[in-house]
């Protein structure tokens, strides 16, 4: 009996050996509350001098204690799997104020259901340009969405400013997820740093590769109305 009790306890700690990494963003001067379930028993932060963490009940409370920082974060429940988040702080951050965790049930076996129709379309638009000629800094707000077929995964390391021949790597880039789960939409923030282009945005472009995908998005900044 001790070796089969052995044998399940080593399953179960294998079995949370790699949480998947959920990501948060903060900003300083905000709080943001991550609610689950279940009451954490223990949080584990890798960097407690960047970032102030408070246990409130079946909630965790996090606040960035500078503007610019990043950290992974467990926390630990009696019954529930082991989660895992990357804390990253910035100050051009939009920051994730409250997040939910809900366990996902097992469904009782059933006859598949036809797919749902799309909220949403495959697709990726320019939500927002700020040309900050002062500073030169240019600010592109993006959003992806995926419809009911399936996911989008971004390459978020090859996006590219596109002018002319030209192509410019993002100084700055933050999106609220790596993928765009289906029939979801995300958001995304690009900075570029002395772009070099003209105000009207004549040939300029911006390009997301899509994994898995011979033709991602290029979108054009002059058919944007600011």
């Amino acid at each position: 009996m001790m070796l089969i009790a052995l044998f399940l306890a080593q399953v179960a700690f294998a079995s949370n050996v790699n949480p998947t990494p959920f990501p948060v963003f903060l900003k300083e001067g905000f709080s943001s509350v991550l609610e689950f379930d279940e009451a954490p028993i223990q949080i584990v932060l890798g960097d407690s001098t960047q970032f102030q963490v408070e246990r409130l009940n079946r909630s965790v409370a996090i606040k960035a204690l500078t503007p610019y920082a990043t950290t992974n974060m467990f926390v630990y429940f009696k019954a529930k799997e082991t989660r895992l988040f990357i804390l990253t702080a910035s100050e051009d951050a939009l920051p994730t104020y409250y997040k939910r965790f809900s366990s996902t049930a097992i469904p009782a076996p059933k006859l598949k259901a036809p797919t749902p129709p799309s909220r949403y379309d495959r697709s990726a638009k320019i939500t927002g340009v700020t040309f900050d000629k002062k500073r030169d800094f240019l600010t592109i707000d993006l959003e992806l969405s995926a419809n009911a077929g399936g996911k989008l995964s971004p390459n978020w390391d090859l996006v590219r400013l596109k002018h002319k021949d030209r192509f410019l790597t993002p100084k700055k880039l933050w999106s609220e997820r790596q993928e765009v789960q289906r029939d979801s939409r995300i958001k995304a923030r690009l900075i570029f740093v002395k772009p070099n282009v003209s105000e009207n945005f004549k040939d300029v472009s911006v390009i997301v590769p899509i994994k898995g995908s011979a033709s991602g998005f290029t979108l054009n900044l002059g058919s944007v109305r600011r």
